[in-house]
């Protein structure tokens, strides 16, 4: 029997195999570096997406109710200054005067903070809105948070720069904005419709890259008679 001999691989054609060995780990492990990190990117947009709708969707709830009394027929306690809905501007959450530290306020259409009023107990005409009765949202520029109106003590601190108002927005956020644009229309028999459009940005406070703006649109169902 006649011996075969067998060469092995050379050093060059190691080195060769080793460099294409390694190009195909380096690239395979940038897909995946890459891909991981879009998820990531996704996941966190997904989520600062979800929380924005939450706070719309809260806010969107209670403010449709505007306005409404149980049987009141023509004349409601449930208006605020001639409107079913008051949009304000503030400057500030301290307020020193006593005051809302703002100029004419019934003709105010857009601000950052809004206030209304409906009837939260009883199915009987109310004369006045209680303390449980009256409601608000504000952007709280200085925490950078969406808080919510709460009633501690009488009516009399339903205003916008009082400090009876919490924060409802995740400590994972930071709201860069909230407004409130009002818009009446009347109609021919002498009603006024409001429609109203509520606008938030946020980023996330881990990722302030990561940002999102949000916004609804809604026709309140209560109307007023002009």
């Amino acid at each position: 029997m006649r011996a075969v001999n067998q060469l092995g691989y050379g050093l060059l054609e190691l080195l060769i195999g080793l460099s294409v060995s390694l190009m195909v780990m380096l690239a395979a492990l940038s897909m995946m570096t890459s891909a991981s990190v879009t998820q990531t990117r996704l996941d966190a947009k997904t989520s600062l997406s979800l929380e924005l709708s939450r706070l719309l969707t809260m806010m969107e709830s209670d403010i449709r109710r505007a306005g409404l009394c149980y049987q009141c027929g023509e004349t409601t306690a449930f208006q605020v200054d001639k409107h079913l809905v008051l949009i304000e501007n503030i400057g500030g959450t301290d307020d020193t005067d006593g005051t809302d530290g703002i100029d004419d306020a019934d003709n105010i259409t857009q601000g950052q903070c809004i206030r209304f009023a409906y009837q939260q107990t009883g199915v009987t005409p109310q004369l006045d809105a209680g303390r449980e009765d009256v409601k608000g949202f504000r952007f709280d520029a200085d925490n950078q948070a969406v808080e919510i109106y709460e009633n501690h003590d009488d009516t009399d601190n339903w205003r916008c720069k009082f400090g009876y108002w919490r924060d409802i927005s995740s400590r994972n956020i930071v709201i860069d904005n909230l407004t409130f644009e009002r818009e009446e229309v009347s109609t021919s028999n002498d009603r006024v419709v409001t429609a109203l459009i509520i606008t938030l940005s946020a980023a996330l406070k881990e990722a302030p890259h990561t940002q999102e703006s949000l916004s609804r649109t809604l026709v309140l169902r209560n109307t007023m008679r002009q």
